[in-house]
């Protein structure tokens, strides 16, 4: 069974408030390390320095998962460039899917608004919950 594949037999159950697979069989010990520590992520350094991706926003995810999100929220949020560092690490303790959209779309508001100062707030945001809430990559 292709990876592709086996992400589509995934029920919506099996997401957590944030959109990521509960208990991912694709994950291997080493990449649960990765992840945990976000090692995982150093190569997407190098699309942020391209300017392909920006420091803080909305992580890319696949098509079957957009079915979640409401479709103008999916709108808005495409049209965004996506970032290295997810905004919803900025709200660690979101245990509701609705909850999770209600801050995306808070963060896409402020975004349409002003963008800059939008990514540098949730930075900030996120630095803290690391440093100070525990969050760490699942």
């Amino acid at each position: 069974m292709g990876v592709d594949r086996l992400l589509e037999s995934t029920s919506l159950n099996d997401f957590d408030s944030n959109g990521k697979v509960i208990n991912d069989s694709r994950v291997t010990p080493l990449g649960r390390f990765l992840r945990r520590y976000w090692l995982d992520e150093l190569p997407q350094i190098l699309n942020l320095l391209k300017g392909d991706i920006k420091l803080v926003g909305l992580r890319p995810i696949g098509p079957n998962s957009w079915k979640r999100y409401p479709k103008g929220i999916m709108k808005r949020a495409l049209q965004q460039k996506p970032g290295l560092i997810g905004v919803h690490y900025a709200f660690p303790r979101t245990p509701k899917f609705d909850d999770h959209l209600d801050h995306i779309e808070g963060y896409l508001q402020a975004c349409e608004n002003s963008s800059y100062r939008t990514d540098m707030k949730y930075f900030f945001k996120v630095v803290f919950a690391i440093l100070f809430k525990g969050v760490r990559s699942n």
